[in-house]
C-alpha cells in the first residue's frame, strides 16, 4: 500500500505525460489556424508577389518564388483577397478550408488605358 500512495504522492511522470499530451495537441489546434495555398494564373505559371489578405483584418501576405503563401492565426470564416498587378481580384470565402489553389485572370482591359506619349528632341553633343 505504501508504494501505492508513493506512486500518486510523485507527480513527476504525470507532468512528463501532460507535457508530451500538451505537445501534440499544441501542434494539431496551431496546424488548425493556418492557411496555405498557391497562387497561379491562367497557364498554370506561379504568381511571384502576388498580395492575399483576409478582407476586414489586418492579416496578410505576399507569395514567394513558387507562388505560395501561407497565413497564420487565420479565422475558418471571411473571405480571402487576391490581387496582383495586371490581374483581376479574386474574393474566396474561407469556409473552413486550409488549403487553396488561386487562378487569378489577367486584366486585359487595363491595356486599353495605357498611353504612352513623347514629346522633344535630344542633340547629341560632339
Amino acid at each position: 500500500m505504501k508504494n501505492r500512495i508513493n506512486l500518486f504522492h510523485n507527480t513527476t511522470w504525470l507532468k512528463a505525460i501532460f507535457f508530451c499530451l500538451l505537445m501534440v495537441y499544441g501542434a494539431d489546434l496551431y496546424a488548425q489556424n493556418t492557411i496555405q495555398g498557391v497562387v497561379i494564373d491562367s497557364s498554370g505559371e506561379t504568381i511571384i508577389g502576388a498580395n492575399v489578405t483576409v478582407k476586414g483584418t489586418t492579416l496578410g501576405t505576399l507569395t514567394d518564388i513558387d507562388g505560395k503563401f501561407t497565413l497564420n492565426a487565420a479565422p475558418t470564416s471571411g473571405t480571402l483577397e487576391v490581387s496582383y498587378v495586371g490581374y483581376i481580384k479574386q474574393s474566396i470565402p474561407i469556409s473552413g478550408k486550409r488549403m487553396f489553389q488561386i487562378t487569378l485572370k489577367e486584366d486585359t482591359e487595363l491595356l486599353d488605358e495605357v498611353v504612352v506619349v513623347g514629346y522633344g528632341v535630344v542633340k547629341k553633343p560632339t
